[in-house]
Parts: structure tokens; C-alpha cells; sequence
């Protein structure tokens, strides 16, 4: 019975593991997607300008889940450092143009700050804005706190063709969020500074929402799209799940995948299980006969076959959760697996136990040690006693 306990602990090991790594990864991603995004977003449709903005931020801080509220301005453009000839380190951006403290309440910069610090208006230089910029476009534009940049922001509308209009900005903080997309594109200026930029005066792209809980967003848009119809019937939500549901989804599904496959093992050990304890009954032929001659009930017979294969499935239950936690935790405690952070943008391997996971391996565990036992308990239950002693 030993060999079939090592192989149901073991099985329910490397569950446990894998399960708390793909958590480990999810919140690396949740975490860092939903930390610098807003997870609800008001807009007009195609785009169009909010005139009336204030109105609509007012409404909005009315709402229970809501936690923060923060107008801004979305725009493209290019950023280049010193000077601007040929070979200056220039690219490509993703401009948002928000206040310090929306910044601060829509998002968790804070956490991934990594210099200086959330500083977006006038320097001692009153034309001169702090600017926020991510650690690989820093590196791309060699650029240190302190640092001039050029920002020219490509027109919304114009009939001339693109007229871009240099401003330059002083780097006043560098974030690292381990997305290289949002580390390389996406850079914050001041709302004050966007509108001056676009020439969009008072109007606004849209206003962004940070939740209490953000995988409760659906419902929660329904209900502000009850509050603005009244007034801003205009404006619509869109949420964090709308662009990015289906990277959730797959997730979820790799995970559950995993844990499938890796059932296989314990599937493997319950096997072990049943040829053992059909081991177990010829052996025990004589004993069995023995017993039910005496006037022991068939099922009572069953059950002690029952109870051994459970016994078996506890124990390797037992075991194999204190084996995965143990693990997991010198993982969690010590990073002693590691990977290289410039491609996975993490340094160990992150792991997340989960009180539910534990339960949900263990019961699916001891329900299929159960199964497993009712073939041979059923075949002991079914001897008949006088086929059992007449040889012996």
C-alpha cells in the first residue's frame, strides 16, 4: 500500500504546485495589467470630445464600488531627446494626459514606481511640465530623472495633414510595470499640458474608473450606465474585460487544462490502488470465506476494503498537500527558482497558494480513491464462502 500512497502524494503534489504557479502568474498579470489601467472607461462614441465633463465625474463618485474617478486625455505621438538630428533616440508613444491625483486614484503607479516621483505640472519653469515615462523608454531615449524630453502629439483633426508641435517636458519619474509594451510606449503628462498640446481646452477624451473589486465591472457598468442616461445620455462604458475578457478566459483555461492532465497521476496511483487491494482480497480469500461463514454481512466485508483504500487516499492527500505547500512556500519564501527577467520581465518563478485549490485536490483525490476502491470491495463482498475454504 505504500507504493500507491507515494503515488497519490505525489499526484496531488505536483497539483497543488502547478495550480499556485499558473495563481502566481495570474496575479503577476492581473496585478500589472489592472494596475496601471483603468477598469472602467466613459466615453462618447467614435471618440468624439466630452464638452461637459465635471457633471458626469460628479455622478460617477456617487456610486458605491467606485474608488477613484479621474477625467484624461488619449493621444499618439513622438518623443526624442537632445536635439533633434538624425541619430537622436526618438519613438513612437501612447500619451495620457491625466491630474496627479486621478493618476494616483485610477491606478497603482505608486507601487511601480521605481525613480523620482509623480510630479506632472510646472516646474520652476512655467512652460516646462514634468513628464512620467516608462524604464525601457528611458533606456531608448537615454534618458535620466531630470532629463529633457520633446513631446509632439499627433493632431486629432486637422485639414493640412499632421502639423506636430514640439513641447518639451523634464522626466520627473520613470515607472517599470514588467509589461514591455506599457514600459516602452506609454508615457503621463499633466491634464493642464494635454489640453494645451491637443488645444482641446476644458474637453476631455473620457474619464476613468478604478473599482473596489474589478472582476465585478459588468455588473457594476450596467448600473452606471443607469446613472449616466439621466444626464449624459451621450456616454457609454466600456470595461477592462471588453479588452481583455478573452486573455482572462485563456487563462482560466490553461489552468484548468493543467490540472486535468496532471489528475492523470492520481488517476495512475488510484490503478495502484485497485490492484493492490484486488492483491489484498486473493490473498485473503480464506480469511474472507472464513469471516462470512461466521455470519459477517457482505457489506461490512466491502467496507473494510473500502476503508483500507481510503486510508490510503488521506494519506497520500496528507502528504502530498504538505509536500506542494512546503515547496511552494521555500519557492515564495526564497525564489530559489529563477528566470531571466529581461524576457520574462520577473525574476523567480511567482507562486499564489489558494485555500479552495487545496480543498478542490483533495476532494477530488479522496472521491476518486473512493471509486477505485469499489471494484475490489465489491468483488470481496461477493466471495462465496464456500468456494473460499474448500482448499484450504
Amino acid at each position: 500500500m505504500t507504493i500507491a500512497g507515494v503515488g497519490v502524494a505525489l499526484g496531488v503534489a505536483a497539483l497543488v504546485i502547478v495550480l499556485s504557479v499558473m495563481n502566481g502568474y495570474s496575479e503577476m498579470i492581473w496585478g500589472r495589467l489592472l494596475g496601471i489601467n483603468a477598469h472602467l472607461t466613459v466615453e462618447k462614441a467614435y471618440s468624439e470630445k466630452i464638452e461637459d465633463h465635471r457633471g458626469a465625474v460628479n455622478a460617477l463618485r456617487t456610486h458605491d464600488e467606485v474608488r477613484g474617478v479621474s477625467p484624461f486625455i488619449r493621444s499618439e505621438g513622438f518623443v526624442f531627446s537632445r536635439g533633434g538630428n538624425s541619430k537622436t533616440p526618438r519613438s513612437g508613444v501612447l500619451v495620457r494626459g491625466v491630474s496627479e491625483e486621478g493618476l494616483v486614484q485610477t491606478t497603482d503607479i505608486l507601487d511601480h514606481l521605481r525613480q523620482g516621483e509623480i510630479s506632472l505640472g510646472p516646474t520652476e519653469n512655467a512652460k516646462e511640465f514634468g513628464i512620467l515615462i516608462g524604464r525601457v523608454l528611458a533606456e531608448k531615449l537615454k534618458a535620466e530623472l531630470g532629463s529633457e524630453v520633446y513631446l509632439g502629439l499627433i493632431p486629432k483633426e486637422t485639414t493640412l495633414g499632421p502639423m506636430i508641435r514640439w513641447r518639451k517636458y523634464r522626466v520627473t519619474g520613470i515607472f517599470d510595470t514588467g509589461y514591455y509594451e506599457f514600459d516602452a510606449k506609454l508615457l503621463f503628462v499633466s491634464l493642464d499640458a494635454a489640453r494645451r498640446d491637443v488645444g482641446w481646452g476644458d474637453r476631455v477624451t473620457g474619464i476613468h474608473l478604478r473599482l473596489g473589486d474589478p472582476f465585478q465591472v459588468e455588473r457594476v457598468s450596467q448600473e452606471i450606465r443607469g446613472i449616466l442616461r439621466q444626464d449624459h445620455p451621450s456616454l457609454f462604458t466600456s470595461s477592462w474585460m471588453d479588452r481583455y475578457g478573452n486573455f482572462h478566459i485563456l487563462i482560466m483555461l490553461q489552468k484548468w487544462t493543467f490540472f486535468l492532465v496532471l489528475s492523470l497521476i492520481v488517476v495512475v496511483a488510484g490503478f495502484n490502488v485497485i490492484s493492490i487491494l484486488t492483491m489484498n482480497v486473493t490473498e485473503r480469500r480464506r480469511e474472507i470465506g472464513i469471516l462470512k461463514a461466521m455470519g459477517l454481512r457482505p457489506e461490512r466485508i466491502g467496507r473494510i476494503f473500502t476503508l483500507e483504500g481510503l486510508a490510503v487516499g488521506i494519506v497520500g492527500v496528507v502528504v502530498g498537500n504538505l509536500l506542494g505547500f512546503t515547496l511552494c512556500w521555500i519557492q515564495w519564501r526564497f525564489q530559489v527558482i529563477r528566470i531571466p527577467g529581461e524576457v520574462y520581465f520577473v525574476d523567480s518563478l511567482p507562486v499564489e497558494m489558494q485555500a479552495f485549490d487545496f480543498l478542490m485536490i483533495s476532494a477530488a483525490t479522496l472521491g476518486l480513491c473512493y471509486l477505485f476502491t469499489l471494484f475490489p470491495a465489491r468483488d470481496a463482498a461477493a466471495l462465496d464462502p464456500v468456494e473460499a475454504i474448500r482448499y484450504e
